[in-house]
């Protein structure tokens, strides 16, 4: 099956998947406080487990900009906030919300999702600190905040020492459980290593003694329940004890690396070329954000341009310490693709001095798993997707399901059918946030969609969270870059 990253109309690149890279949760922008629009608040969140410090919110409706904010659970009420973000007018979808902030506290098995204005200053979260300011939303006199299960496995990359230990930094769990650590490969997980358990609620860095024997480059923490005998894990050996956690069919689990990793999400640095009026990029300038890096000494992390689907000239480049390093900014300059290669080098030559291609033997890339630690980002709006069957859920509406949208702006993810092959009427839309969303499944009539569809970005400038495209002149026009639509065709294949 193929995958594909929509950059230009009609222009596909396939995107091997080399590494893990956790979501980088970006802030949406402050809106126009006269925004308002018509409709009845609600939010739609499901039970979820996260393994990346974020929780996903369905779907969200608001008047006006305001906040979604999470709440820890409070003897069955909402309590401390864990996490917040902000939202525009309208239809907000697949909404990311970033937990383990600074000041933020730690989650609970049962998180709150509670709907606040923005009514104070723009942009800034002042609920109990300013009087009056950025209130809970109420609906027929009920504040509007579900809840919902929550299961976490959150842990960065790391080197194990002669102690043989794995450190995860937080485990939550609904009940009493076990933290399993798998063997495994970048793909998938193995035979288990070694088990903790766990209390229910929220652990604090969790140690986990690995035995060197059998211990792969790629371990895969797992969250199972304790349903045996107290205290003992049991799974395979106790027919029916001590299961995985599975929520929507996905087992909670995760890699982590314990060679040298990247993690670098795609990220908005190149605009649409018509972008909203009033778009700014972040103050950091032009660059490349990388959650994380694990560097077996002092290295460099680089930043290639494409070149034909390969990494190109150097754009720019930064100084990595040994060990684990948090939030690394590169900033580029040159001439920047809308795809770049991350790429990680040691550093043998002057020390902090890059000097891979200019100093024979200096600084050359770094290899795992017998490959150059390099993968592609999407760095302009995009979407990425494979083509598909229709998968058809428990509500037995079939979906197409969309890898990843990255936007610099509110906007739409449109799927148009296929008029001798090229998009024709709409089937279906989704509002999307400004920054990076994954794993969209988006409902489509089979009959619509028959064997093509075109799935094809648009901005949100009219009537927000209204999609008016065609029906309001100039409003909620295509994205487009490098003068061309973001729009390219999706097959659905026959069913598997």
């Amino acid at each position: 099956m193929r995958k594909f990253v929509l950059l230009l109309a009609m222009l596909l690149l396939a995107v091997p998947v080399l590494a893990q890279d956790p979501v980088a949760t970006p802030e949406p922008m402050p809106m126009d406080s006269g925004m308002m629009v018509e409709g009845t608040p609600m939010v739609a969140v499901s039970d979820q487990v996260s393994l990346d410090g974020t929780v996903v919110i369905d779907e969200i409706f608001s008047n006006g900009p305001g906040w979604i904010v999470i709440h820890t659970d409070n003897g069955g009420a909402p309590g401390p906030v864990a996490g917040m973000t902000l939202l525009a007018p309208g239809v907000n979808a697949n909404v990311t919300v970033k937990l383990y902030g600074e000041g933020m506290a730690d989650p609970t098995p049962t998180l709150f999702a509670m709907l606040h204005v923005d009514d104070g200053a723009a942009g800034v979260y002042e609920f109990g600190t300013v009087e009056g300011a950025d209130g809970p939303v109420s609906v027929d006199g009920a504040v509007v905040t579900p809840a919902f299960a929550f299961s976490s496995i959150y842990g960065w990359d790391q080197f194990i020492g002669t102690d043989n230990l794995l450190t995860i930094a937080s485990v939550t769990i609904g009940t009493p459980g076990f933290l399993v650590i798998h063997s495994g490969d970048p793909a998938t997980f193995g035979p288990v290593l070694a088990n903790v358990a766990l209390a229910a609620g929220t652990t604090n860095d969790v140690m986990v003694e690995v035995p060197a024997e059998g211990r792969t480059e790629v371990l895969w923490p797992m969250l199972h329940v304790d349903t045996g005998a107290a205290g003992v894990y049991e799974f395979g050996t106790v027919e029916g004890a001590d299961g995985p956690v599975v929520v929507g069919g996905a087992v909670a689990t995760t890699a982590i690396y314990t060679v040298p990793n990247m993690r670098v999400a795609s990220q908005i640095v190149l605009m649409g070329d018509n972008a909203p009026a009033g778009m700014m990029m972040n103050d950091m300038g032009t660059g490349v954000m990388a959650a994380s890096v694990l560097s077996q000494g002092p290295g460099f992390l680089v930043i290639h341009s494409d070149n034909g689907g390969s990494p190109g000239p150097v754009l720019g480049f930064a100084p990595v310490s040994d060990g684990l390093n948090r939030d690394v900014f590169v900033e580029i300059s040159g001439e920047i693709t809308p795809v770049v290669f991350p790429m990680l080098h040691v550093d043998t030559g002057a020390v902090g001095t890059y000097e891979f291609g200019t100093v024979e033997g200096a600084d050359g890339p770094v290899r795992v798993f017998d490959a150059v630690l390099t993968f592609p980002i999407n760095i302009a709006p995009s979407i990425t997707f494979e083509d598909q069957p229709l998968a058809v859920h428990e509500d037995n509406v079939p979906h197409l399901h969309i890898d990843e949208v990255l936007i610099d702006a509110h906007g739409w993810l449109v799927i148009h059918s296929s008029a001798d092959g090229a998009p024709g009427p709409v089937i279906n839309q989704i509002a999307l946030m400004p920054g990076l969303t994954r794993n969209i499944m988006i409902e489509v009539d089979a009959e619509l969609a028959g064997a093509q569809v075109f799935p094809m970005l648009h901005y949100d400038t009219g009537v927000p969270g209204v999609y008016e495209f065609g029906m309001v002149e100039g409003a909620d026009a295509p994205v487009f870059f490098n003068e061309a639509v973001v729009v390219a065709p999706l097959a659905i294949l026959p069913p598997q």
